[in-house]
């Protein structure tokens, strides 16, 4: 196996599951789903490794060698109860890496305060990609963690022809352009001297407002003075990095160094 492969415990083959665990697949991912309704194991183990458990029952996870896993992703969503006790209970198992639905803000406490580490509101997630793909200003949307957001989109009107340095992305709007995708050509990392064209695909980085007001071109936020906190730096290095490093899929050892080389340049400025 590839060294950035995991295993994961995937529990629930709702829609929802059953969506994650074919995804983890996929990707080359060492996936078990595990599901207490024997019909739904029966529909999925053609396509993915399951098994049928009732995973609020401890002698079940010792069973399945529950504790030899990497990460947990809980995905039930009609039980509370249920959804909270195999949360508590793959964290008894040694699991401290646990991705857990949530449906509702009262179900996302109660997950916090046991210990899961992510808290997934798949509805609420999911509509609000969709209402900003709706509204027609990007081609694709990603919340990451913190104020940052990722888009695609395509060339601003104002920016044909012209470059990353001459519009000033960075500098003027605090947008980092991750790359640029033309028809027809391969994918190019961001650099100052690209030069956008109509229909271009650009993959940007940035607070909400800083984007929509780098597509309007209506006039520059107005950029931080002075010496960042190192903290900032990490984080925006962080997420630029983690996007390169899911695009050209060089490795996690590549993609750590990018975040140190990012992070040092971005801080001597």
């Amino acid at each position: 196996m590839a060294n950035n492969t995991r295993s994961v415990l995937v529990v629930g083959l709702g829609r929802f599951g059953s969506s994650v665990a074919t995804t983890l697949d996929t990707m080359g991912q060492d996936v078990l789903a595990v599901d207490k309704d024997g019909e739904l194991v029966n529909r999925w183990s053609s396509q993915i490794p399951t098994v049928q458990a009732d995973m609020t029952d401890v002698m079940a996870l010792e069973q399945i060698n529950a504790s030899d896993f990497d990460t947990a992703v809980v995905a039930i969503g009609d039980s509370v109860e249920a959804s909270v006790i195999t949360a508590g209970n793959l964290l008894d198992a040694g699991i401290s890496d646990i991705w857990a639905k949530s449906v509702s803000k009262e179900h996302a406490r109660i997950l916090q305060r046991i210990g899961a580490r992510h808290i997934i509101n798949a509805e609420t997630d999911a509509g609000k990609r969709v209402g900003h793909l709706v509204a027609g200003n990007y081609l694709d949307y990603i919340e990451i963690d913190g104020p940052y957001t990722v888009v695609k989109v395509h060339t601003p009107l104002y920016a044909v022809g012209r470059s990353i340095e001459d519009v000033q992305v960075h500098d003027k709007y605090g947008v980092t352009v991750v790359g640029l995708k033309a028809p027809g050509k391969e994918f190019q990392y961001g650099s100052k001297e690209l030069v956008m064209h109509r229909n271009d695909e650009l993959i940007l980085m940035g607070k909400q407002d800083q984007i929509d007001k780098l597509l309007t071109g209506l006039g520059p936020t107005e950029h931080a003075k002075g010496r960042r906190s190192i903290w900032e730096f990490f984080i925006w290095a962080a997420g630029l990095s983690f996007l390169r490093y899911r695009l050209a899929e060089n490795g996690l050892r590549h993609c750590i160094q990018q975040i140190l080389d990012v992070a040092v340049r971005a801080f001597d400025r």
